[in-house]
Parts: C-alpha cells; structure tokens; sequence
C-alpha cells in the first residue's frame, strides 16, 4: 500500500517542447519536365491542379502518377478524360482496376473483372460475350472501348478476352457519349494493353491450372532497349477454359506488342500489334420440361408455376428441370463461337512548346466473327422430344481511323487551366453474311443425338459509315 501511494504521489515526467512550424504548400507534381511549364509562382494550381500532358505510355497506363492505392484513385484514366486528369480529379463515378488488382483477386476474364467492380455486372453467354450491365442499363447501352477506341455496338462485337495482356480495365459509370461514342447512356468500358516502361528489362510468366483441367499461360517483357530512346512491351498469352456442362471449353490466343521511341525530349513516336484470337464450343440452355414427364428425376427450388412452350405453343403444364440433364449440351458436334481480330496502331506526341503538346493515332482494325450452333431447345410436349433449330451468322468488319489531340495550357486570373481540341475520324465497311435457311429437327430428352448443323444457305449485308467529330474539354 504504501508504494502504491508513494507511486501517485510521484509527479509525472516533463514532457518534451512543441514545436510549432508554418505548413508548407505541397509542389505541383510534374510528370514530364519538358512539358511542365514553370510553377515557382505561390498561388494555387486550380481545383484539379492542372498537369502537363503525360507521354503516351504513362497517360494510358497510368504509370508516374503517384502513389498507388486500393482505388487506384491517382491513375489517370484516359477513357474518362483527355484532360490528363486522375480519377478522384473527374466529375464523374470512375474506377480504374489495374493489373496487380486483376492479378491479386485472381480475374481470368474481362467479365471477371467487371464482376469484381462497384455497381458492375457481367456475363459471358456465347451470344453476346463480356456482357456489361451498369446503373440499370445493358448490351450496347455501354460502349467497349480499346485502348480508346470504339470498334462497335457491344452486344456485336465484344469477345471473351483474357486478362494477361492488360494493363487495366476502366469502368466510367454513368452518361459516356462526349468520349466514348454514341449510345453509352448506361457507362463506358475501357481495355488498356500493357505498355512499354523505361528502365531494366523485366520478363514475367506464369501457368495455371485447375479442376476441370482449364489452364492458363502468359509470358512478358518490356523495357528499354540498346536502342537510345526505344522501349518496348511484348505479350502473349494462351488459355484453355472449361465448364461443368459437357463439351464445353473456350480458347484464347493474345499476342501484342509496342514499341516507344523518343526522337527527342519533345518528340516521341510509337507503334502497336495486337492479335487476338477466341474460340469457344457453347451451351445455349437447357429446356424446361414437364414435371409429370422427369417422376423421380424432377428437382425442386430452381424453377416452379406453369409454362406453355413460346417456340411450340405446347402446353407442359407444371415446369420442372430433369436432374439427368443438369451437364447435357444439346448443341450440334460441330458447333463453334469463333473470332479473329487484328489491331494495327501508330502515332505521335509532339511537345511543340512548354504549354502546347500535339498527339495523333492512327489505327487499322479487322475482325472476322462466326456464330454456328443450334441456338434452341424447346420441350415438345405433343411428342415429349426436344426441339431443336439452327443459327448462323457471321462477321467481316474493317475499321481505319485517326483521333487527334491538340492540348493548351495556360493560366487565367491566377489559375491554371488546360484546353483540349480533339479531332476523330473513321471508316467503316462491315459485311454480315448470315443464315437464309434454319434447319430444325427432334431429339431425346436424355443422351440426346447430337448430330451436326446440316445444310446451311446464307444471304449477304452489308453496311459502310464515316464518323467524324470535333470536340473542346476545358479544366
């Protein structure tokens, strides 16, 4: 007792002084000192604190733009503005997932990625895959974008991607038309290819493996070469997924490649190749059927009520899903979901003075798609078979165009402000041969004949369209 009071009685040490000292104003972060005009004056930088147009390979990736954070949030997302502004920096919902996310939460896909986003759904149905939904909007409702370039409607032209050759994945949320593209009334989606570095030469590679014997393989390198001013990224990357339904697997091949190379330390000119390739064996669905025809084999919890077939008009009553079809694939032997895509790419960046920077890309893109599979099952309740019909259509499309950019810094009544002039145009010649005949024909419920797709006739669309626009953004 006594130490204890001896203890309290002990007057506490002395803390050390405060020192109190005027807080210093953060510098203004300059990503290419040649391009960044002085900053010495003391006044602010404005609301978004204006940088200097980044070189090519940093304003897409969003390399050199601070520290990194779970939100990505100092990125600079090129889909969501040509300002060169960071995402927390643009009046609208971005959101930028990188590669070390994509790799961290393990994403195979791109839909896997959307998947993983705030307020993104997706879905890979062999129709229309890599499927956006966003903010109650779907299809081509939300443009797709290729490093910035829109090659289409979505639900035509967007294919299952692997992962291994982006650098990331930027989601705009919301009204996306001024940069996207017609017709983003719902979002905007923005796939960025990985991008020379300067620096080390750095190899990566990795290989997956899994249960239903899918794999995954990719192998990288970038960096600077002997070359003084050259750098360069190159990318390919092989996968072999597979699904619980029978025959049902979807290979991708991806191999790319870019070179940067800077003329001097206002000039920089790149070019780009990308080769994709996808090809896939589909499930179109499984039919309902009688609850009195499955007995024992009906389940319970998927699916209730009644149904009269849309494709047959028969009425089967009370609707169930029989248990012995839960991995059947009524699709024909010979079915196939397949696209070849090409991107050609080039262009310049120009630091014509301190405050006025000029960049152009030009770019070719061609792409041959086929659909080719039986595309219905319907329970016939007349003669408890399967109804099936065939689908065929196809693709050619050939895009060329050019976007132009011509950016301007200046300061006005004390502060900085960045006006952007952008020039797009583009030709498009597209031709759709698809199916003038869809043969038809029964089978089992169970262990159906699956057959092949038969004689097919086709009849031949086309359609060409020129686009150009000009348009101002001003910060």
């Amino acid at each position: 007792m006594a130490q204890t009071i001896a203890q309290a009685e002990k007057k506490p040490d002395n803390l050390p002084p405060i020192v109190v000292t005027a807080s210093q104003r953060k510098p203004i972060r300059r990503v290419n000192s040649t391009t960044q005009r002085s900053q010495s004056r003391t006044h602010a930088a404005g609301p978004a604190r204006l940088r200097a147009t980044a070189p090519i390979s940093e304003a897409v990736s969003g390399a050199g733009n601070g520290p990194q954070t779970p939100l990505n949030t100092n990125a600079v997302a090129v889909n969501a503005s040509r300002l060169g502004l960071t995402v927390r920096e643009i009046p609208a919902t971005v959101e930028m997932i990188d590669q070390r996310t994509i790799r961290e939460q393990g994403y195979r896909t791109v839909s896997e990625v959307a998947q993983g986003a705030v307020g993104v759904t997706s879905g890979d149905n062999p129709a229309e895959p890599s499927a956006f939904s966003m903010r109650g909007f779907t299809n081509s409702q939300i443009n797709t974008l290729y490093n910035g370039i829109k090659i289409g409607p979505q639900n035509m032209t967007s294919r299952l991607m692997d992962t291994a050759n982006l650098e990331s994945v930027e989601f705009v949320k919301g009204p996306a038309s001024m940069l996207s593209g017609e017709g983003a009334a719902g979002g905007a989606v923005n796939l960025v290819t990985k991008q020379p570095t300067t620096g080390p030469i750095r190899n990566e590679a990795f290989f997956s493996y899994d249960s239903l014997h899918s794999f995954r393989s990719s192998y990288g390198s970038g960096g600077s070469t002997n070359v003084r001013g050259l750098d360069y990224r190159f990318d390919v990357s092989r996968s072999s997924l597979n699904g619980f339904t029978d025959d049902t697997n979807t290979k991708t091949l991806n191999i790319s490649g870019q070179l940067n190379y800077r003329v001097s330390d206002s000039f920089k000119i790149w070019g780009a190749i990308e080769y994709k390739q996808d090809k896939s064996t589909a499930y179109w669905g499984t039919p309902l059927v009688p609850t009195a025809f499955s007995g024992p084999h009906a389940t319970t919890g998927i699916v209730s009520g009644t149904y009269v077939s849309n494709y047959n008009g028969t009425n089967l009553g009370p609707v169930t899903i029989d248990n012995r079809t839960f991995n059947t694939n009524y699709n024909v032997l010979d079915n196939h979901v397949k696209a070849d895509e090409l991107w050609l790419r080039g262009g310049f960046e120009w630091n014509i003075t301190r405050d006025l920077t000029l960049k152009s890309q030009m770019y070719g893109y061609g792409a041959k798609r086929e659909w080719f599979n039986n595309e219905v099952e319907a329970f016939n309740a007349d003669v408890n078979l399967v109804d099936r019909e065939r689908f065929f259509v196809a693709h050619d499309q050939k895009l060329f165009g050019n976007i132009t950019d011509l950016t301007w810094n200046s300061n006005v009544a004390g502060m900085d402000n960045r006006l952007v002039t952008t020039f797009a145009a583009s030709n498009l010649d597209f031709v759709r041969p698809g199916a003038a005949n869809f043969p038809h024909d029964l089978v089992s419920l169970v262990d159906p004949a699956r057959g092949t797709y038969g004689l097919l006739t086709t009849q031949r669309q086309t359609a060409k369209i020129d686009n150009e626009s000009l348009a101002w953004k001003i910060a």
